[in-house]
């Protein structure tokens, strides 16, 4: 099941930068943001598995020089500690407290993108993708 909850994710770039697959909905930011780590590990993978090369994609895109370890674990943890992912994790963590769950939650009161839109989204986004939205985001 790909997680998307237009509360939380009311742009396609946040779509982009939080949607996942989970079996079942997250139900708090921590699930949330252990998702989002999960799906970066397999952004990096695929992208290894693909020939990309993610070190290099990292500092392309968001323009910093990379200085940590070459595993799979190193490169997300990089990731996980760059100052444009903190403050969209932290704008992630924003809504989460700010989250209304009285409203169902494919309510369209707070705006997003709607389902189908989503899946299409999801299926699309590659590392390279990720990383060029995670750039764009305001800092």
């Amino acid at each position: 099941m790909i997680f998307y909850n237009n509360q939380l994710m009311s742009t396609r770039e946040e779509a982009t930068l939080f949607m996942v697959s989970n079996p079942i909905s997250f139900s708090n930011y921590d699930d949330h943001e252990a998702g989002i780590y999960i799906q970066l590990h397999e952004l990096v993978e695929r992208a290894i598995a693909e020939g990309e090369d993610p070190v290099m994609l990292i500092e392309e895109y968001l323009e910093t020089v990379y200085v940590s370890g070459h595993t799979i674990e190193e490169i997300v943890a990089f990731l996980f500690e760059n100052d444009k992912m903190i403050q969209a994790l932290w704008s992630l963590q924003q809504n989460w407290e700010n989250i209304d769950e009285t409203l169902p939650e494919d309510s369209l009161m707070y705006g997003g993108i709607d389902k189908q839109e989503a899946i299409q989204l999801y299926s699309e986004i590659t590392l390279r993708s990720y990383l060029s939205t995670l750039s764009n985001q305001a800092t």
